[in-house]
């Protein structure tokens, strides 16, 4: 017994194992791992067996093929370590291709290419020991997965982690060291990231040039994509996504896989296709638009958490079977994610034309901010009630707790921001009087106050949200609700611009929140910094330009703004883009098409109030009495005495919020009408 044990430690690794210092199963002639990752295997102590067969005196019936075999796979080796170095030095692929093959026996061109593709020495050399990997992968899964992007299957993620390609562990290394201990600025940091990222490029193109396309190549283009995004380099950012999404739509991604594969392979393609479209919508690419409604035959959404109050468990039906129904399936909080973003795309190309006029007025049943808030509307009929904001209790559960499934809160925050961001941006002051600025026709009463109640009461729930957070410990990792939180900071910098000292006051600390909430996330996101770094510019402009007064003919109702730097606020690529970067990108034959970005200064009309209720003038009576003298409502003498002790009427943001209480205060579907429940904000 004693002596075969020795003979289970000899067990000795293949050259290509030892060298990534991976477990090798030490199979012959070829291990598993090696086999499976379609690469050559050999082991040291076969060449030296080769040697010595082919110098022994004895005669071999086979020594004539195994020093050919030697040969063959020398010479083989040599021209693949040829082909390693031309792509380390981003030399041309076909010249020296054909050279080698010149030189090197009949092997097929097929073989030859994957093997080359497979197995790269310099590149794979760099990668980090695999405890490293591992604890990437677990700060991936902590501050990136669902936040907002669904890109792997969560529940497979960190045991298949061995498995995955090379391109995918160099991008999610680039991604997630920011969230290392040691901080996203440490020294030497910057030339880690790059060095990452230059080789995930260098794998992902050579197998996009030789044909060699896997899941793996469309999943690490998405994390480049994010992480050019991040740095500044928007406009790459952008190609590489549309690069991704074409691939995947060549590939059949856009569709529920029609052959039979694992159940994992299939909630990794709905994953890696709903990534790409949430880039594309969030970062603003032009991409087709979906109808959610229809019964087209688009990859189930990602299996996520349905119940926060059972969060152990995914989604079981991901697809997209009943969403029209009033009794339609929870298909998981993801899913909603996705659907919102479409109303955000469009959000934003309204926003985007830049205030111009058009031939129908902003209150127009026709118009498309009409359009798009009813599509909103349509959105939150599909909204089940569990995921809404006051059964979901974020405020009352544990930090423990809310860590434990950030999968599930996170795309739970992202609808919270969204919902409230698509309104206000919708009914943002400056860009409705852009479009009013040329108008001959007297606004309507009801205009003004809808936008104005729908912009009081949103703006107060992003604060809320915000004050919510920090109060929690929260830490939020998802860079887009910087934007959505800037975007609600441009409007109380606008806020601001008025003569009273309490409202001027108050609309400036909101802006403060809204500023400190943005700078926190641009710990990790550089883009997010540049964000704060131009809202701060628009700030200091906006304040220069006003002079406030307390005589009333000197009161400014003209404020003058420099809209270069609104909308480069406003427009989420323009915003976190570096200077000069598509130059970057493009060659000199280029670069006449990228004029510098420059100061529009101009000067617009702040939206006139509303006429409210209270401070009119209803004789001599103050509106409470009036209404009490002049109806048949009995009202006593202590109800008159508590409505003189109250003076005028203030309604708070609650009850002017109608649309907000009715999505987020709901009370659980019932049957029958709705003017049948007990109050539209019970619980």
């Amino acid at each position: 017994m004693s002596s075969e044990r020795p003979a289970k430690r000899v067990r000795q690794a293949c050259e290509p194992c030892r060298r990534k210092k991976s477990r090798c199963p030490g199979e012959k002639p070829n291990c598993s791992h090696c086999t499976r990752l379609r690469q050559n295997c050999y082991y040291a102590d076969e060449r030296h067996e080769r040697v010595a067969t082919s110098a022994s005196p004895t005669p071999q019936p086979h020594s004539a093929t195994s020093r050919m075999d030697g040969r063959l796979e020398d010479r083989l080796m040599h021209v693949e370590s040829q082909l390693a170095e031309v792509l380390a030095n981003q030399a041309s692929l076909s010249n020296t291709v054909s050279q080698q093959l010149s030189d090197s026996p009949a092997d097929p061109l097929h073989q030859l290419r994957t093997r080359s593709a497979s197995r790269l020495p310099d590149t794979n050399s760099t990668l980090p020991p695999w405890d490293i990997i591992f604890s990437t992968g677990e700060n991936y899964l902590l501050y990136c997965d669902c936040q907002p992007l669904p890109l792997f299957d969560r529940s497979t993620f960190i045991q298949r982690l061995r498995e995955r390609e090379s391109e995918v562990l160099f991008s999610l290394l680039a991604l997630t060291l920011r969230f290392n201990e040691d901080g996203p600025n440490h020294e030497g940091q910057a030339k880690i990231v790059t060095d990452y990222v230059e080789a995930a490029r260098a794998l992902v193109t050579k197998k996009v040039m030789d044909g060699l396309v896997e899941l793996s190549t469309i999943q690490s283009l998405c994390l480049l994509s994010l992480i050019d995004f991040t740095e500044g380099f928007t406009r790459r950012a952008s190609v590489q996504t549309n690069l991704a999404m074409s691939l995947a739509h060549n590939a059949g991604l856009t569709s529920e896989a029609p052959v039979a594969i694992s159940d994992h392979e299939k909630e990794e393609r709905r994953r890696c296709f709903w990534s790409l479209f949430l880039l594309k919508k969030l970062h603003g690419a032009d991409f087709t638009v979906l109808d959610f409604a229809a019964e087209d035959n688009y990859p189930w959404y990602p299996a996520t958490p349905c119940d926060p109050l059972n969060l152990g468990q995914p989604s079981e039906q991901p697809g997209r079977e009943g969403v029209n129904g009033e009794t339609s399936s929870d298909q998981g909080i993801m899913a909603y994610a996705i659907q919102l973003s479409e109303v955000w795309f469009k959000t934003t190309r309204y926003a985007w034309r830049r205030g111009k006029p058009s031939s129908l007025s902003p209150w127009s049943s026709q118009s498309d901010g009409s359009t798009i808030l009813a599509q909103q509307m349509e959105f939150e009929t599909r909204m089940p009630w569990m995921h809404r904001f006051k059964p979901a209790n974020f405020s009352q559960r544990p930090l423990e707790e809310l860590n434990a499934h950030r999968d599930y809160w996170g795309p739970w925050l992202f609808i919270q921001f969204l919902y409230h961001t698509n309104l206000c941006l919708l009914n943002h002051p400056l860009l409705l009087s852009l479009r009013l600025r040329n108008s001959k026709c007297v606004i309507p009463e009801i205009f003004l106050q809808h936008t104005s109640d729908l912009i009081s009461s949103h703006t107060s729930w992003i604060i809320n949200f915000i004050e919510m957070l920090e109060a929690k410990g929260f830490k939020v990792t998802d860079p887009f609700l910087g934007h959505c939180v800037a975007i609600i900071a441009t409007i109380y910098l606008q806020g601001s611009v008025v003569d009273d000292p309490g409202t001027r006051k108050e609309k400036q600390d909101s802006f403060a929140k809204c500023l400190r909430f943005i700078r926190g996330l641009a710990v990790q996101w550089p883009h997010v910094g540049r964000i704060a770094d131009k809202l701060q510019g628009l700030s200091e402009t906006v304040s220069s330009t006003h002079v406030a007064s307390d005589v009333p003919t000197r009161q400014n109702r003209k404020l003058l703004i420099d809209l270069g730097q609104f909308f480069e606020v406003l427009e989420y690529a323009s915003s976190s883009e570096v200077l000069n970067s598509a130059r970057r990108l493009f060659g000199p034959s280029l670069h006449s098409n990228f004029p510098a970005s420059r100061t529009e200064m101009a000067q617009t009309s702040v939206l006139p109030e509303p006429t409210r209720v209270e401070g009119q003038e209803f004789g001599n009576l103050t509106p409470v009495a009036s209404m009490a003298e002049g109806s048949n409502v009995h009202m006593s003498l202590e109800d008159m005495s508590d409505a003189a002790v109250m003076g005028p009427l203030v309604y708070s943001d609650d009850e002017l919020a109608v649309l907000a209480e009715s999505f987020f205060h709901q009370r659980q579907e019932v049957d029958g009408n709705w003017w049948n429940m007990d109050s539209l904000s019970g619980g």
